[in-house]
């Protein structure tokens, strides 16, 4: 066998490899996008993040997430601190098998939120930031940051857009009706950096968000205050 044949024969061999592993992306591109969202919402959050189901076309780059949802803390009534029922996603089709992946547009609407009090005036948005490393110093956050630039696969959303979420305020244990507050709209631009950003840390920058926006409007609104007043009544009657 020449030295030329046994050349073509790997190339063969290597360009058969990749139309496979081609094919397996293209027919398994929606369970791998739901698994990657499951694995690491779940580690971002530090409370279980699951997703009811998801549609790429890999010809357009059009997706839509149904279902998405993240557990609360434990100690909390409500099953979850945040549903997102609507997700639409656009990206080139090319960005599936690029490094960083990059979206170029992710539109949530209408999520819901749960602002949960326990009876040690302990709110659920607070252990979620606690998770997600939002008390730590920034320049703790930003040494996480750059130990995990270069490991594995990167994300890069070039636009993310919330809007119509709204808030349900209450004291789950004591069976109070839940008071409702609406959050703005919120625009966030180029997550991850040029370079892209760790999965899991794309999650943890967008979840950051939601819930400095839920504090900030639930502080507006007064509910706070009014969750601690039930408690120091419903104390008082016991």
């Amino acid at each position: 066998m020449t030295r030329t044949r046994k050349y073509l024969m790997i190339l063969a061999a290597a360009g058969l490899l990749l139309a496979v592993a081609l094919a397996f992306l293209l027919t398994n591109l929606d369970w791998l996008v739901k698994t990657a969202i499951e694995r690491y919402g779940t580690q971002a959050t530090g409370t279980a993040v699951r997703v009811g189901r998801v549609a790429f076309s890999p010809t357009n780059g059009q997706g839509a997430i149904e279902g998405l949802t993240v557990a609360n803390p434990p100690g909390y009534s409500a099953p979850h601190i945040l549903s997102l029922d609507g997700i639409s996603v656009r990206m080139s089709p090319r960005a599936f098998t690029a490094n960083p992946v990059v979206i170029d547009d992710i539109r949530i609407t209408s999520p819901r939120v749960v602002y949960e009090m326990n009876e040690t005036h302990i709110a659920n948005v607070d252990v979620l930031k606690k998770n997600l490393g939002m008390h730590r110093p920034a320049k703790d956050m930003r040494e996480g940051k750059k130990g995990a630039k270069d490991a594995g696969r990167r994300l890069r959303i070039r636009r993310l857009v919330i809007e119509n979420a709204k808030v349900d305020v209450r004291v789950a244990a004591l069976g109070d009706r839940p008071r409702t507050v609406a959050l703005s709209r919120l625009e966030m631009m180029d997550i991850g950096g040029r370079n892209g950003a760790p999965p899991e840390q794309v999650v943890k920058e967008i979840m950051a968000a939601i819930l400095s926006e839920v504090s900030k409007e639930v502080s507006k609104a007064g509910a706070s205050r009014l969750l601690e007043n039930a408690l120091e009544r419903a104390l008082r009657r016991k």
